[in-house]
């Protein structure tokens, strides 16, 4: 086997630490074959291609090993696969930050709207009031969704589920408009064409703030109210939705106000499940309306953003207050799970937390109207202070706690990830747009094969 320290510089010098070499690397020594390779370290990540490079002859007895093509990097769940190269949202999840485009969201939410931080998150800079007036009227001059798309909404039973309205109707969008889809056209429509990426961009939010509201109107039996050229995006989802107050017949500025909070805040959060299944899909160059359709496919999981409205529902079986504690014991006793508490990224408390806090604080009275928010932060006092929850870290999800604020505005329960979905939209459009600069290649992971090979039929 040879000497590590001897081939540890470039130069076939000794790598002692006052000899580093220019560019950071790792020493590996194959022990089948004794080989040393030295892979570059790049910004504290290694290309996995570089360990095809460490290959060894095939092996008769285990071909599925592939050992000729090179070693593969074996991660489950991507648990510690970077897939992409980003601008866009920076997380720290042992510090407890979130940067939006380098800016803080401390910095940013209750001092920035909806359509500011749209613009800095897809465009990358915030904008000039101009530029901030033209969003805003490009938004609202979105052609109002169809009567076939009405239709298809209005063909499901008013109880079903309302992801499958929802990507049903986007389909019936994107099914109108078939020169925009890039098989159809037979080319590329987007890749390298930031004139037709930012049209899109604009397409899918006014669509699918229009769809949004007009499954929750088929849901509760209301009808569909027209958008208002004068009102902001959040205005009029609300109003699309009667989502109104009885005696203006406008949204509650109040209600406005702390979704508006709300939408910047969960605006992105980094590579999130839901976003690699949109940006898987968009790596094969079809239309964003398919790419949205398998972000809301997967957001809809109860391992992702299906997640809150699992736990919005054990609160509801909760039932009581005094039934609280009996839940943590079965919990802490392996029997059952407490959806909505502890997270994939951080280690502290999620920095979002906060925020959405004081929007509770906010909406106290009608929180105090509400039993199955009372379970809810009586779940959340008595896991506070219980050492199970505190030594393992499960802090509140942010997300669950966003869900609240949605329930205590008056949302059923069954609309809080549509809304969810609807505020990270602007968060997909900013990967799709900085995707579609960059050069055609397709997400394709490969596996490992653990079956049966060459056998006989019988």
């Amino acid at each position: 086997m040879p000497d590590i320290a001897s081939n540890g510089a470039r130069n076939g010098t000794s790598a002692h630490a006052e000899d580093k070499p220019d560019t950071p690397v790792l020493h590996v020594v194959d022990s089948r074959t004794g080989k040393y390779h030295s892979i570059p370290i790049v910004r504290n990540a290694i290309n996995a291609s570089e360990f095809k490079k460490l290959k060894t002859p095939e092996d008769p007895e285990h071909p599925e090993d592939q050992n000729e093509q090179g070693i593969r990097v074996f991660d489950p769940g991507y648990s510690n696969t970077a897939v992409s190269e980003s601008k866009v949202t920076y997380i720290d999840g042992l510090k407890g930050t979130i940067q939006y485009r380098g800016y803080r969201i401390e910095d940013i939410v209750g001092k920035k709207k909806f359509i500011d931080t749209a613009h800095l998150l897809i465009w990358g800079d915030w904008p000039t009031p101009e530029q901030a007036q033209t969003l805003h009227e490009k938004l609202a001059s979105v052609p109002v969704i169809n009567e076939s798309v009405f239709k298809v909404i209005q063909a499901f039973p008013p109880n079903a589920s309302i992801i499958g309205m929802m990507i049903a109707a986007l389909s019936a969008v994107q099914s109108s408009q078939m020169d925009r889809i890039p098989a159809h056209a037979a080319k590329n429509l987007y890749l390298g064409v930031p004139k037709a990426v930012d049209d899109e961009i604009i397409r899918l939010m006014g669509t699918l703030s229009m769809i949004t509201a007009a499954v929750y109107c088929h849901h509760i039996g209301r009808e569909f109210t027209p958008p208002r050229p004068e009102l902001s995006y959040i205005e009029n989802f609300l109003l699309m939705m009667g989502h109104v107050d009885a005696s203006t017949g406008l949204p509650n500025p109040q209600y406005v106000d702390r979704i508006e909070r709300l939408w910047v805040l969960i605006a992105d959060h980094e590579m999130t499940c839901s976003t690699a299944a949109f940006l898987q899909t968009a790596s094969s160059l079809p239309d964003v309306f398919s790419c949205m359709i398998s972000a809301l496919s997967a957001l809809y999981g109860p391992l992702h953003g299906g997640a809150i409205e699992v736990a919005y529902k054990n609160f509801e079986e909760i039932g009581t207050v005094e039934n609280v504690a009996a839940k943590i014991e079965r919990v802490k006793a392996g029997k059952e799970r407490l959806y909505g508490y502890g997270h994939r990224i951080y280690r502290v408390t999620d920095p979002r937390f906060t925020f959405i806090s004081q929007i509770l604080d906010e909406l106290k009275e009608e929180i105090a109207r509400n039993p199955i928010l009372k379970v809810a932060f009586e779940v959340d006092r008595v896991a506070s202070e219980d050492e199970y929850f505190v030594s393992r870290r499960l802090r509140p999800n942010a997300d669950l706690f966003a869900a609240l604020t949605y329930s205590a505005m008056g949302f059923p329960t069954e609309f809080i990830l549509p809304l969810s979905l609807l505020s990270r939209t602007q968060g997909f459009m900013a990967h799709w747009k900085e995707a579609m600069s960059g050069s055609a290649r397709i997400w394709r992971p490969g596996q490992i094969y653990t079956g049966h090979l060459n056998r006989e039929m019988e």
